[in-house]
């Protein structure tokens, strides 16, 4: 396979290399390691689950782009269709406004959700999406007469994003102390993972399902259902398929929640 040529510098001619040590900060790097004339991984290509940096090595996108690339790199199709939409209107925000993309996108995953939930609010992204979510029951509240209700639980080693918001969710707790103090209100209970869960349960799923859901409801009359706006759960973890069966939410203990 002919692998095409990248170019080495920027269009200011500065070296690919120097322009990411002086300019650019990575996320969640530990940026001390260039300091030295440590090389940074530059990724210029992609294959399916497979990417190659400037030098030619070869990697497995394991994170799948950080889950947006689930199709894998370098689909014709999805390019193809991305530069149609870009060539007929790039972006537009929906504030009274809408798109025929934006409907059809809506209408599709609310053919797909669960229960009566039947619209749809888009976001950038994961963290913005969880933001939303806690502002939204925060205002749902206010609006119905139930100013107090502003709490919201989540599990212990959940990851929910970064935003401020968000990352008071989630439950890591080395991810949340450098920037502490966080937007309160936010309590957590313990996770769903069974290895580590009480003994005498460890061996029945569904036993299991049935006790992390109490520590919700446990949590929910400690603080009060009068102050609890909402819960925030992970229905799929990431996790290697060795270990998911520790972690992952499922029928056991999403249905008694």
């Amino acid at each position: 396979m002919s692998t095409p040529t990248t170019p080495t510098t920027t269009p200011a001619g500065t070296s690919y290399q120097d322009a990411a040590r002086d300019h650019l900060w990575m996320h969640f790097t530990r940026h001390s390691v260039f300091e030295d004339g440590g090389r940074v991984p530059i990724i210029v290509r992609g294959e399916g689950h497979r990417i190659w940096d400037d030098r030619g090595k070869e990697y497995i996108d394991g994170l799948a782009g950080l889950f947006v690339v689930n199709v894998g790199h370098g689909r014709a199709e999805i390019a193809e269709a991305m530069a149609a939409q870009a060539k007929q209107l790039g972006f537009f925000p929906l504030w009274s406004y809408a798109h025929p993309r934006a409907i059809e996108l809506a209408e599709r995953l609310a053919a797909n959700a669960p229960g009566d939930l039947n619209r749809v609010f888009f976001t950038t992204g994961g963290g913005e999406a969880v933001e939303t979510a806690w502002k939204l029951a925060k205002q749902y509240f206010k609006l119905t007469g139930k100013p107090t209700k502003t709490k919201v639980i989540s599990r212990a080693i959940a990851y929910h994003g970064t935003p401020h918001g968000a990352l008071s969710l989630t439950g890591i707790t080395p991810a949340r102390v450098p920037f502490e103090p966080l937007v309160p209100g936010a309590f957590k209970v313990p996770n769903t993972n069974i290895y580590r869960g009480p003994e005498h349960l460890r061996e029945d799923e569904k036993a299991f399902g049935r006790w992390a859901a109490d520590r919700i409801e446990e949590a929910i009359l400690f603080e009060g259902p009068e102050s609890v706006a909402a819960v925030f759960l992970e229905p799929v973890r990431r996790l290697l398929p060795a270990a998911r069966r520790l972690l992952r939410a499922g029928p056991r203990d999403l249905r008694p929640v």
